[in-house]
């Protein structure tokens, strides 16, 4: 993983840290998470673990940009087996990218902050500010970017590691 960071063609090394929310927006499917809390939870909601024979199916990130917003919306999708009963669960809030320290090293970096606001799934729909689930996105160092590819890493725990692709 340090190679590729250290890649001239790594959006994050050759601005020196330095992205714009333009350089993120779009849509970002999860490719790979080491999260203990996603797959503790079985994924972003949690619903999945919740449910008997219920698992995570997938995550899109839709990062919304305009000249007055920042909206954000993640689609999970539930896989609930057997039957037909799978289902996907929104999150929306708002984001901001941001310039921060490392707490472990000190060195600048770039966070991609979340805040969620609302989770919707079938007919219910709730504040998010009470889904604890929901926080392994909430604030991530962006360690990687290029016009496909998105690597991050938690704030609190290097291990901790989030790959998206763009849609």
């Amino acid at each position: 993983m340090n190679v590729l960071e250290s890649q001239k063609f790594n959006i994050m090394k050759a601005n020196e840290g330095n992205i714009q929310a333009s350089d993120v927006a779009g849509n970002w499917e999860l490719l790979y998470s080491s999260s203990s809390a996603m797959k503790f939870n079985k994924g972003l909601s949690g619903l999945g673990g919740s449910l008997p024979n219920g698992r995570f199916g997938g995550l899109i990130q839709k990062l919304e940009l305009s000249k007055f917003m920042s909206d954000v919306e993640y689609l999970e999708r539930i896989i609930v087996k057997p039957g037909s009963n799978s289902f996907d669960v929104s999150v929306t809030g708002d984001w901001k990218v941001g310039s921060n320290f490392n707490m472990f090293t000190g060195e600048p970096t770039t966070t991609l902050s979340v805040e969620p606001l609302q989770v919707t799934y079938g007919p219910t729909s709730t504040r998010a500010d009470h889904w604890k689930s929901l926080g392994p996105l909430n604030k991530l160092n962006i360690v990687y970017l290029d016009s496909d590819l998105r690597i991050m890493k938690g704030t609190t725990s290097t291990e901790t590691v989030f790959i998206f692709k763009r849609c």
